[in-house]
């Protein structure tokens, strides 16, 4: 039997499904024509001379007008169907999409039953269709399914019978850069692609030189949701996102990577004998250290995948107060990965 938080993240893939063909007939030329102007818009220079001004108010007129549709029609209906179905709470980077649903789809792991397993392939089959025949985060949604992607493929790469990376070809790449400067650049020279950045800490100082020219999704007002609240402005095609701080230091050596595996099992542990804790913050607490160490024992680990879960186990470690011994267990593994905790 299909647990409910399950069930859940397969109505909102009905949802999706249901509305895929008004996607593309309807939204997606749209969405192209969009760009379209924004191209356009890009190569005026609307401080440097009248006639440019003009025209860049002109198109700037029109994408506002044409951006109504994508904000009321796809923007508000997708964020209030995932807060209803309880995927998403309604953080604005959308992390309550993995933390709200991890934990129930490594029980689901666990516990499935034979009969499950065809409900399970058939909805990926279709989560797979909608993303590859839509091929788009409709200007508006980049991090909406970026978070979904990546916990979909949780629950669905289990349900497989090959190595292929059946989330490839609308898979975020993530690239590392040494600055907020580099990343704007790699937004401009990858317009189109999913790609994320990742920047250490030390740039942040950049940041407010040049977060006027980053990409960001439409300006909702009078919404019933909360979400992303910025400015229609550059529509750059790609669904990039820029990770500031993700310095996490990953041991070359085997036995490096082994002794910090063997940390985290050892904190895992003293986390589930842990009475003082409720269940739902004990398994969240669990799966996201285990994803951890998986991740560190890896080849070549992903860092702001690490980043993301102790991000995470953070959120609940800071509002709990724990024995001695799981303390100084969690500021070891967080300050051998060089994350920074209080």
């Amino acid at each position: 039997m299909i647990p409910e938080k399950i069930q859940a993240l397969f109505d909102f893939i009905d949802y999706l499904d249901q509305r895929k063909s008004e996607f593309i007939d309807k939204y997606l030329p749209l969405c192209d024509e969009l760009s379209k102007l924004d191209i356009q818009r890009s190569k005026l220079k609307p401080k440097g001379n009248y006639i440019d001004k003009q025209n860049y108010d002109e198109i700037q007129k029109t994408i506002n007008e044409k951006f109504q549709p994508i904000t009321q029609n796809i923007y508000i209906p997708v964020l209030n169907r995932l807060k209803e179905l309880k995927i998403w709470s309604g953080d604005d980077v959308y992390t309550s999409i993995w933390n709200n649903n991890i934990s129930a789809i490594y029980e689901f792991r666990e516990n499935f039953e034979t009969e499950d397993i065809p409900k399970v392939i058939a909805y990926k089959q279709k989560y797979l269709r909608f993303r590859k025949d839509t091929n788009s985060n409709f200007l508006c949604l980049q991090f909406v399914f970026s978070n979904l992607d990546e916990i979909f493929k949780d629950l669905f790469d289990f349900f497989k019978d090959t190595t292929e990376n059946e989330f490839e070809s609308f898979e975020t790449k993530i690239v590392e850069v040494n600055s907020i400067a580099d990343a704007v650049k790699g937004f401009v020279d990858n317009k189109g692609k999913n790609v994320k950045y990742s920047i250490p800490k030390q740039s942040l100082f950049d940041y407010q030189n040049v977060k006027q020219y980053l990409p960001q999704p439409p300006n909702i007002k009078n919404e019933i949701i909360m979400g992303h609240k910025i400015e229609v402005g550059d529509i750059t095609g790609n669904s990039g996102q820029i990770i500031i701080g993700n310095e996490i230091k990953i041991f070359d050596s085997l036995n490096g990577k082994k002794e910090t595996a063997d940390k985290i099992s050892d904190l895992i542990e003293l986390i589930r004998q842990e009475q003082s804790v409720d269940t739902i913050q004990k398994q969240t607490l669990i799966t996201n250290f285990d994803k951890v160490k998986e991740e560190v024992l890896e080849e070549k680990p992903d860092k702001s995948k690490i980043f993301k879960w102790l991000s995470a186990t953070k959120g609940i470690l800071e509002n709990l107060v724990l024995t001695h011994h799981i303390t100084e267990a969690v500021h070891w593994v967080y300050n051998n990965l060089n994350f920074l905790i209080h």
